[in-house]
């Protein structure tokens, strides 16, 4: 693969990366959960089977049509935020026209169900189809597809590829509704069914696919929207689906337009996906649900399922509205933490009470800030929703049930959920794609987010940072946790996210800058190249040793030496604020004596390895920086420190300079990759960034530690002034 980077611009004159930015890439890509070499079992596999195309790929054109697209990767650089690309289509998924083949049909059914619920329809409905019927090859085949991390790198080349956004962009050009509005379940026609047996979307989307896969079937019709947009993914691969048309119920049905045509059926009785009335019913599994800020009323709705009298339109309203109030009352700011860094809320002080009606609809689902989030019910605070969210607790899937207003009191708890969770990331979450697996036909998932989110009203407002990168990867990255969790229960070294394009991460990271005013995360709508990721899509940061530290003996010199005086050892004297005497380039990596894929930076001098440090340590440094006045008032005397140049404190890898009397300066004047390495290496020596004035910075960190306690050495200043 030969890959050519850009700048976020598109210019390639401008474009500076490192042999380590391409390394670390290519190590991510062949990672373990990456998106490089998912199919090549698969590949061996076919290899094997006598007809090199299969009975029905030639026949449908396959091998002509199928859909295949560069690479394309967003690699975090120290020089800044860079674009891979890489002209390699005819090498995709394989390099094989039959695995690339089941790698975009996995990518297009997994757009909208989850990935393994993907491949177990492309195994069980579409391989023998294309592939022949059942053999021990194609037994080991299957095998191969559904293995997990196959399975995810599958799905990651996609992302790479470009295809979920082909595939968004197809769904949008079809104008096919982003909600199931006016969908309801199927009921099964056999003889012997249950009166109240219905099919899910999964078994619809088998039902789909048997219709691709029968001959001289023309024309297809289904109610459910999911149908509709998996058929236009397939489509935007290269399935011959010549036609998607919407028929809303009324007047005559549209004819059909092609070989193939899927026809969305909004109203009316006419019969529908009639090829799944034979097939057994599958289980219903997480289904994708994508959305905007500005489509979040379609998106609600479809989270609902069945929910009777509701048009996305009053939900959208009712999201605004509660999104609106949030955002305006609701502050947040990471801090310190100890251990993990955390993030406080701040609720502003509202005079007016809220409504007696919207407090008692609030306490159901928060009780410790009930009074902060009332005002967000207001628009359904009257008896008669009280009444009916307080009576019914049923499943909103039964047909027997015509609960309006249980389903819209769902809906906007889930929208104060969503708008306290996206205070996280407050540049970002309005503007950006979003996924999310979330399902509100039942109580399951409010009750455990709402457990997290109430606590913004507690005595101690706060939540870890790791907690709020995996609340914002729910509500934005598709993930899916587990049942049997609480979110508190996951690993408390998570620093970031991505799943497919979908991504979480601590805004440092995007563009290697020491934020003064704080930590906000960042949502990300593209793919990230050079991160290694967990199963679940979870980046943990690395755990670094800590350095040593040896004592300098110094004795007092004259702070009013004239610049040529001033030797290259530490001395004691006013801060010299000056740029680093030694460039230093830093990449996102993992550590070299570490086989977990955790993150960390690494410092590079001249060539060579100068430490790695943690994410979290970064972090933790600088948020326990305490942030100087905009404008110094005046000191009587200059803080006095022991000037250490950057060369010396990295001359030996493992052991620092420190001092028992003066805290160590370390200027870095506006070098960021410098105060970042320096931020990680002295978290655990009282490290502190020193943004305007030293003798500021020393005296807010007297305001909270002493400067040095008996035998222990002095705090380090970092000078990025």
């Amino acid at each position: 693969m030969t890959l050519v980077f850009k700048t976020n611009s598109g210019s390639l004159i401008q474009a500076q990366v490192q042999t380590q930015d391409v390394v670390n890439t290519w190590s991510a890509a062949q990672a373990i959960y990456g998106w490089m070499g998912g199919l090549e079992g698969a590949k061996f596999l076919l290899s094997q089977i006598p007809n090199p195309l299969g009975p029905r790929i030639k026949e449908l054109k396959l091998d002509q049509s199928l859909r295949l697209l560069p690479f394309r990767g967003h690699v975090l650089t120290s020089g800044g935020h860079l674009i891979a690309e890489s002209y390699d289509s005819k090498e995709s998924f394989g390099d094989d026209i039959r695995t690339q083949l089941i790698g975009t049909t996995i990518c297009a059914l997994s757009h909208e169900c989850e990935s393994l619920t993907a491949a177990r329809l492309f195994c069980r409905f579409l391989m023998p189809y294309l592939f022949g019927e059942s053999s021990s090859v194609t037994y080991a085949l299957q095998s191969q597809v559904i293995e997990k991390s196959n399975l995810q790198k599958v799905v990651n080349e996609g992302a790479s590829r470009g295809l979920p956004r082909i595939f968004l962009d197809t769904i949008r050009e079809e104008e096919l509704p982003e909600a199931n509005q006016g969908w309801r379940y199927v009921r099964s026609n056999r003889s012997n069914s249950d009166d109240d047996e219905f099919f899910g979307e999964t078994t619809m989307i088998a039902g789909l696919l048997k219709w691709i896969a029968k001959d001289g079937a023309q024309e297809y019709r289904t109610r459910s929207g999911c149908v509709a947009r998996v058929a236009a993914c397939l489509k935007a691969v290269g399935f011959r689906i010549s036609s998607i048309q919407i028929y809303s119920g009324y007047g005559p049905l549209p004819s059909c337009n092609g070989p193939k045509t899927l026809t969305l059926v909004l109203g009316g009785s006419i019969e529908t996906d009639n090829m799944m009335q034979e097939l057994p019913q599958l289980p219903d599994t997480p289904r994708i649900l994508h959305y905007q800020f500005n489509t979040m009323g379609a998106m609600l709705l479809s989270a609902l399922g069945n929910a009777p009298n509701l048009h996305p339109e009053i939900l959208q309203e009712d999201f605004e509205h509660v999104f609106e109030y949030i955002e305006e009352q609701l502050s947040i700011t990471f801090v310190h933490g100890d251990p993990i860094p955390e993030a406080r809320y701040l609720w502003k002080h509202v005079d007016k009470p809220p409504k007696a009606v919207a407090m008692s609809l609030a306490s159901i689902h928060f009780s410790e800030c009930a009074e902060f989030v009332a005002p967000c019910y207001d628009r359904i605070a009257n008896e008669q929703y009280l009444d009916r969210v307080r009576g019914k607790s049923k499943k909103l899937t039964n047909s027997k049930a015509k609960w309006k207003e249980l389903a819209r009191f769902r809906a906007i708890t889930a929208s104060i959920v969503i708008s306290i969770v996206s205070r996280f990331a407050p540049t970002s979450f309005k503007h950006v794609h979003h996924a999310t697996t979330l399902d509100i036909s039942s109580s399951d998932w409010l009750s455990m987010m709402c457990k997290v989110v109430d606590r913004v009203g507690s005595s101690d407002p706060s939540i870890k940072l790791y907690e709020a990168v995996v609340a914002l990867a729910i509500v934005h990255a598709a993930y899916e946790p587990p049942l049997d969790k609480d979110i508190q229960q996951l690993h408390k070294s998570i620093v970031a996210w991505r799943n497919g394009i979908f991504g979480v991460v601590p805004a440092l990271l995007l563009d290697m800058n020491v934020l003064e005013e704080g930590l906000p995360l960042v949502c990300i709508d593209y793919f990230w190249a050079n991160v290694s990721v967990l199963e679940d899509g979870s980046i943990l940061s690395a755990h670094v040793a800590d350095v040593e530290h040896h004592f300098l003996d110094m004795e007092s010199t004259d702070s009013n030496l004239s610049s040529l005086q001033r030797l290259d050892e530490p001395r004691v004297g006013d801060p010299e604020c000056s740029a680093p005497d030694l460039p230093v380039y830093l990449s996102l990596s993992t550590p070299m004596d570490d086989g977990d894929p955790h993150l960390c930076f690494t410092a590079w001098l001249r060539g060579t390895i100068a430490g790695t440090v943690g994410i979290l340590e970064v972090l933790k440094t600088l948020l326990a920086s305490r942030v100087e006045p905009a404008r110094c008032p005046g000191h009587d005397k200059a803080a006095q420190v022991v000037n250490v140049k950057t060369s010396t404190w990295s001359a030996d890898l493992y052991s620092k300079p420190r001092t028992k009397d003066f805290p160590i300066f370390l200027p870095v004047s506006e070098d960021n990759c410098w105060a970042l390495f320096l931020a990680g290496q002295t978290c655990n020596f009282k490290g502190r960034v020193v943004y305007r004035c030293v003798a500021c910075a020393v005296e807010n960190f007297q305001s909270t530690y002493t400067l040095h306690s008996g035998s222990d050495p002095a705090a380090v200043f970092i000078g990025l002034l």
